[in-house]
This record gives C-alpha cells, structure tokens and sequence, in this order.
C-alpha cells in the first residue's frame, strides 16, 4: 500500500526539492548570526536569538502572506527592546531576560488582536520619510552603542552625542589586538558581500572568530568573548514574570509592533511586487503576532529559574537609594538613620 506522503514526494519536481533545500540553508546562513547579533543589542545571550527563531518562522509562514518574506531580528525593535526593558530591570540578569521575552509575546498579541480588527491599513498613515528619518536615527545609535566594542573600551552612557564623546575620549585607551579583530571580521563580511555574495560572509566571520578564539587563545589576551552559553533546548511555556510585568511593558509595545510592522510590510510589498502577487497587510499582522507569540514561547530556556521579586518590591529597591540619601540630609548625617528605609514612614 502506498502512503499518500510518499506519492507526494514523487510527483514532486526534484527541482523545487533542491532549491527548497538550498533557500533553507540561505536562510539559515543569514539567520544565525543575525539572531546572535540583534539578540546581544537587545540586551540578552545571544542564544536566546536563536532559541526566538524556529517559532517566529514556522508561525510566520503558517499566518503570513508573503511568499518570500522570513521572520527574523531586526535592529530597531532589538534597541526598542532593550529600551524598554532596561527601564525596568538591570541588563544582564535573569528578569531582563523574562521582561523582554515578556515583551516579545506582548508585541505578538497586540499584532494579531489588530489583525484580527482588521487595522492593517494603519501602515499607511506612517510616511516613508519619517519611517527612513527613524530607521536612520535608530542605526546611528545603535552603531554608537556598538563601537566601544570595535576598540575594546568601556561604553558610555546617555544619548548619541554623549555617548559619541565618550567614545572619542577613550580611544586612547584602545586595545589593539580587539580592533584587529573587528576589522578582519568587517573586512570579511563587506569583501565576501561585494566579491562573493552568495557566500554568507556574515556566518563565517563568527565561524572565523570562533576558530580564531580557540586556537590563539584570544581571550587571555584581552579580547572580550561572548563567553560559556549554557547548552540545552528551549522550553515551552510563559516567562517567569507576574501580571503586573505585562502592564509595565505595554506602553513600549505600540511602538515596537508599529514599527516591525510597517518595515516588514515594506519589504513584502516590494518582493510581491516582482513576483506579481499581492500582500494583506491584515495577514501580515497576523503573521506577525503569530510569530512574537511563537517566538516568545519557544525562548523560554529549560531549567530552574528562581522566583522573581514582584514588581513592587523592584520599583521599591530602585528607590531605595534616593529614599536614603533624602532620609540622612534632613537627620543632618548618616548616624541617625538604619541602614535601610523604614517602610510606611514617610
């Protein structure tokens, strides 16, 4: 008896079987480093780009209605991320990491809701000079923010301009050996992109890297690595935060989906334009929310977590050192008052 996937794949045309395969791994090339590098603007490991991915894409192409388009990081929405996020928990500690997981599936709602209403025309009210005005704004900073990187020097803080100062302000502080490292790795990318363009020269520039560390023993010598990722799979399941963390994040959430939204559907109306089709910009949406709730469920890293403090406590510790020092300047020193703030005094 013949099953009816086998005569499927019979009938099938070897051809698109090999360009399938081929446009898979195309994918795959590009993807990977992209999701190490906007996963690391957005605040987080890099592996938890890459643990964001197989979802957004399967669920992307399940609701979607591009026939080109893939799901994947983009910088704006990684730096609205780690805006928003930042605003609420430290970098680099287990709830920064829930909080924008948080904010992934937050994002997805909201877009399939809107989807669902049937608001995809709201793309139209946002100007392709403002769009291309914000998009370049946002690469600015974010290439600014990346820089100290480049030299191997300490990263400033506060806007563009400061951040610009600073940087020129430590450049005398410069480590030699990272700024070779960086610019081989730039020179890789931009040459094999000019010369081979079907070689992904971002994907072997991490690969070059990751042989480089380990036979030169970069590390030891002052290059800065992204460091041990811990190994595993990603879990199924919701972050670890509580229900106030999900109003918290809302107010970034509009900006983001607006923002995803109506860059992606530029670049699938352009592909479908080419191709003589046409895109729904409600399906869009749809495929969109599908995609952040996707990747926001399959981001969930497996393991134990420790329980989160709630949001109250947080906002409380963040005060906490304001309330002190008002607490000692109107006592006229530090000898009158405990170590930490009475709760309820006023």
């Amino acid at each position: 008896m013949k099953l009816p996937v086998f005569t499927w794949l019979r009938g099938y045309d070897r051809g698109w079987i090999r360009g399938d395969v081929i446009a898979g791994l195309t994918v795959w090339a590009v993807l990977v480093p992209e999701a190490l590098a906007y996963a690391t603007i957005a605040g987080v490991s890099p592996v938890v780009g890459l643990y964001a991915a197989p979802g957004a894409l399967l669920l992307y192409a399940a609701f979607g209605s591009s026939r080109q388009l893939v799901v994947g990081p983009m910088a704006a929405t990684a730096a609205l991320s780690a805006a928003a996020v930042g605003d609420l928990a430290a970098q680099d500690s287990d709830l920064f990491v829930q909080l924008t997981i948080t904010m992934a599936l937050v994002v997805g709602i909201a877009a399939v809701v809107a989807g669902l209403l049937r608001l995809g025309f709201l793309a139209s009210f946002i100007s392709e000079p403002v769009m291309k005005g914000f998009i370049i704004g946002l690469a600015l900073t974010i290439m600014v923010g990346q820089l100290p990187k480049l030299f191997g020097v300490e990263k400033g803080e506060g806007d563009f301009f400061e951040q610009l100062r600073h940087l020129l302000g430590e450049l005398g502080s410069t480590s030699g050996l990272t700024l070779v490292v960086g610019v081989v790795a730039l020179v890789v990318v931009v040459g094999l992109k000019m010369f081979a363009p079907v070689v992904p020269g971002s994907l072997v520039a991490v690969l070059g890297g990751i042989v480089a560390v380990q036979l030169f023993d970069l590390d030891q010598h002052g290059v800065a690595i992204v460091g041990d990722i811990e190994s595993g799979l990603p879990s199924f399941g919701l972050p670890d935060v509580g229900l106030s963390d999900y109003f918290d994040i809302a107010p970034a959430v509009l900006g983001a989906m607006l923002i995803g939204f109506a860059e992606g559907l530029g670049a699938a109306k352009t592909y479908a334009a080419r191709n003589n089709y046409e895109v729904d910009p409600n399906r869009e949406l749809l495929g969109l929310g599908a995609a952040g709730i996707g990747a926001g469920f399959f981001e969930r890293h497996a393991g134990q977590r420790q329980p989160l403090e709630d949001c109250g406590e947080r906002r409380r510790r963040r005060e906490e050192p304001a309330l002190i020092a008002r607490g000692r300047r109107a006592h006229g020193g530090d000898a009158a008052l405990p170590d930490r703030p009475v709760r309820g005094a006023s």
